[in-house]
C-alpha cells in the first residue's frame, strides 16, 4: 500500500488522475507509441522475407492509430512512395490509409500483370463513380444513371477507330499548316489599318508583348496550352463554343489548377484555388450544358436558338455521336454536362501540357533541336509554292503519316516528356484475391535475390504509382535527364523503331487511354510544326531554363509560367 500511494503522489500520475485533458493526451502519445512500435515489427517482419518465394507485402509503419500514412501522403506523396519503395526493396508495399488498404505497384512485370486483369478481379468503376462525384459535382448521376453514363462512354470508343484518327488528325494537319505562324500574330499598331486589332484569346493568356525588332515575348504555358485548346475544341466542338464563352479557356485551365483541391471535400472551401476551380467548374457545365442542347435541338430539326443559330455545321461526327447517345438514353442533364465538362478537360488536359514541355526541352538543346529539325524536314516544312495563310503569313505542309512512322526522334521525345511529366496514379479496387509474381528480371533489378509472388486481399485497392516508377534510377537510367534516345531501339529490319518500353502513362488492359492514337499524332503535329515556324529563347539570360513541375493533376504544370523570347523563322 505505501507503493501504491508513493506512486500516486506523484506529481505527473496525480495530473493524469485528475485532469480529463492530460489523461486523453496521455492516452493519445501513448496509442502512437504503442502503434508506431507494433507497425514497424510487423514491417521489418515483411522485409527480412527475402527468402520466401510467397511474401506479405510491406505494410509501411505509422504513428497515429485509424489516420495511418495519409498524413505523409498529404504532406508529400511522391516522395513517400519513393522513400518508402527504396526502403523495402519489393515491387509492392502496402498502407493503411483510414480504414482502408492500399497495396503500390513498383515494378514493370506486375504492371502488366494488373493489365491483364479482368473487371470482375479488378475494377475502377466505384473509384471513376468517386472522382465524377468528387471532381465534377455530377451528384452520383455516374453511379445511378449506369446505363447511360457506359452507352456513352463506350461511345468513346470511337476515338480508337481509324476513321476518326485519320478525320482528326487531317483536320489538326490542316489547321496547324494555316495557324502554326500565327502562335503570335502581328502587332495590333504594326499596320495603319491594323491599329486596334483585338489579340487573340492565347496571346491574352500569355501577355504577349511585341517588340520592336519583331520579336514578341510571351509567357510560354498560357501561349502552348490555351493555342492549342483553340484549334482541338474548334476540332471536335465546333467554333461556336469558345465564340459563345469566350473565357472558357481560362476556366478551364483555372478548374485544372484546383482540381486536386476538389478530390477532398473538407479543402475544397479553405482554400483559394479550391473555391476558384468550383467557380470555374460551375461555369463550365453551363457551357457545356447550353451547347449540348443546342446540338440536340438541331438534331431534333429544331431551332437551336440565337447564340447557336448558323454554328453547329463544324462540329466532328464524334461529339455529334456523344449528344445523340446522351438524348437516346435519356441521360440526366447533371450527367450530360458534368460528364462533358470530364471529356473536355481531359482533351486538353494532358496533350497541351506535354507539348509546352517538350518545346522547352527540345529548344533548350542545341544539338537535339538541330537533329529533330532535320528529322523532320522532309514532312513538316513551308509551302514550296509560297502559298499564304489569311493572315497573310506563310503556311505549311505536313505529312502525318511520313512525320509519324519515320521520325523516330521527335516521337522519342513526346515519351520522354510524359515521362518526366506525367505522374498520376492508376487505381484499380480489388474485387477478387489477385496473386502477382515479380519477373526475374525485375527482382535482380530491385537487387532481390529471387523473385517474389504476392497475394492482395479483395477489399483493398491496387495502386499503380507511375510518378515515381518513371523517375526510378533503376528502371530509367538518369530519370533526372532528358534522354529521347532511351526509347529507341534497332527494329528487325535494321531501322530505328520507338518502343514505350515500361513507360505506361497510356494505361492499359480494359481502361488503356481511349484517345492515346489520336494523342500522339495530335503531339507530334503541334510540337514539329512549331519547331519548323518558331525559334525560341530567353528573354534574360543566355540559356532557357526549364522551370520547376507542379503537383497538379496527372500532367503537370509548371509551378510558375516561363517569359520567353519567339521569333518567326518565315515571314
Amino acid at each position: 500500500m505505501g507503493l501504491l500511494r508513493s506512486f500516486q503522489e506523484i506529481p505527473y500520475i496525480q495530473g493524469l488522475l485528475t485532469s480529463p485533458v492530460i489523461s486523453i493526451l496521455s492516452f493519445f502519445v501513448l496509442s502512437c507509441v504503442l502503434t508506431r512500435v507494433i507497425t514497424e515489427v510487423r514491417s521489418r517482419v515483411a522485409i527480412n522475407q527475402v527468402d520466401a518465394a510467397s511474401k506479405t507485402p510491406n505494410r509501411i509503419p505509422y504513428w497515429v492509430p485509424f489516420v495511418g500514412s495519409a498524413v505523409s501522403f498529404a504532406r508529400d506523396i511522391e516522395g513517400t512512395l519513393s522513400r518508402d519503395r527504396d526502403t523495402s526493396g519489393d515491387g509492392i508495399i502496402s498502407y493503411r490509409i483510414g480504414l482502408s488498404k492500399y497495396y503500390v505497384i513498383n515494378m514493370p512485370s506486375l504492371v502488366q500483370q494488373i493489365f491483364a486483369q479482368k473487371s470482375a478481379t479488378l475494377n475502377k468503376q466505384k473509384i471513376l463513380e468517386w472522382f465524377m462525384n468528387a471532381a465534377f459535382a455530377d451528384k452520383h448521376a455516374t453511379r445511378d444513371e449506369h446505363h447511360a453514363f457506359h452507352a456513352n462512354h463506350q461511345g468513346l470508343n470511337l476515338m480508337l477507330k481509324e476513321d476518326f484518327i485519320n478525320e482528326a488528325t487531317s483536320k489538326t494537319a490542316k489547321a496547324q499548316e494555316i495557324n502554326a505562324a500565327c502562335l503570335v500574330t502581328s502587332a495590333p499598331w504594326s499596320t495603319p489599318d491594323a491599329e486596334g486589332k483585338p489579340l487573340k484569346q492565347w496571346e491574352e493568356a500569355a501577355k504577349v508583348n511585341f517588340n520592336s525588332d519583331g520579336t514578341f515575348d510571351a509567357n510560354f504555358y498560357g501561349l502552348v496550352v490555351n493555342y492549342m485548346g483553340q484549334v482541338v475544341i474548334d476540332m471536335l466542338w465546333g467554333k461556336g463554343l469558345i465564340k459563345n464563352n469566350p473565357n472558357l479557356q481560362y476556366d478551364l485551365w483555372d478548374f485544372d489548377e484546383g482540381v486536386h483541391h476538389l478530390v477532398a471535400p473538407l479543402v475544397q472551401n479553405f482554400t483559394a484555388a479550391g473555391r476558384k476551380a468550383v467557380g470555374c467548374r460551375n461555369r463550365l457545365t453551363v457551357a457545356m450544358e447550353e451547347w449540348h442542347n443546342a446540338v440536340a435541338a438541331m438534331q431534333r430539326g429544331e431551332d437551336p436558338g440565337p447564340r447557336y443559330n448558323g454554328q453547329l455545321d463544324d462540329i466532328s461526327d464524334i461529339m455529334q455521336q456523344r449528344v445523340k447517345v446522351w438524348v437516346d438514353n435519356n441521360a440526366s442533364p447533371t450527367l450530360q454536362k458534368t460528364n462533358d465538362v470530364s471529356v473536355i478537360w481531359g482533351v486538353n488536359v494532358n496533350s497541351n501540357k506535354n507539348v509546352f514541355w517538350m518545346l522547352l526541352h527540345i529548344y533548350s538543346n542545341s544539338a537535339i533541336l538541330s537533329d529533330i529539325r532535320e528529322e523532320i524536314a522532309p514532312y513538316v516544312k513551308v509551302s514550296p509554292s509560297g502559298e499564304r495563310g489569311p493572315q497573310g503569313f506563310p503556311k505549311l505542309e505536313i505529312d502525318v503519316d511520313g512525320l509519324t512512322k519515320n521520325c523516330p526522334l521527335i516521337k522519342s521525345a513526346f515519351y520522354e516528356t510524359m515521362r518526366m511529366n506525367m505522374s498520376g496514379l492508376g487505381v484499380r479496387q480489388v474485387i477478387k484475391p489477385v496473386t502477382l509474381k515479380e519477373s526475374a528480371a525485375d527482382a535482380a533489378m530491385f537487387g532481390k535475390k529471387r523473385p517474389q509472388s504476392y497475394t492482395i486481399p479483395a477489399g483493398t485497392t491496387l495502386v499503380l504509382s507511375n510518378g515515381t516508377m518513371q523517375m526510378d534510377q533503376r528502371i530509367f537510367a538518369e530519370p533526372e535527364k532528358f534522354i529521347p534516345e532511351r526509347f529507341i531501339e534497332e527494329g528487325p529490319n535494321g531501322n530505328p523503331r520507338v518502343t514505350m518500353k515500361n513507360l505506361h502513362t497510356f494505361g492499359g488492359g480494359l481502361y488503356k487511354c481511349k484517345g492515346r492514337y489520336f494523342a500522339e499524332k495530335e503531339v507530334l503535329i503541334f510540337a514539329a510544326s512549331l519547331l519548323v515556324m518558331w525559334d525560341l529563347g530567353p528573354t534574360v539570360g543566355e540559356e532557357i531554363v526549364i522551370p520547376k513541375m507542379g503537383l497538379a493533376g496527372a500532367s503537370r504544370g509548371p509551378v510558375e509560367d516561363i517569359r520567353v523570347r519567339l521569333t518567326r523563322r518565315y515571314n
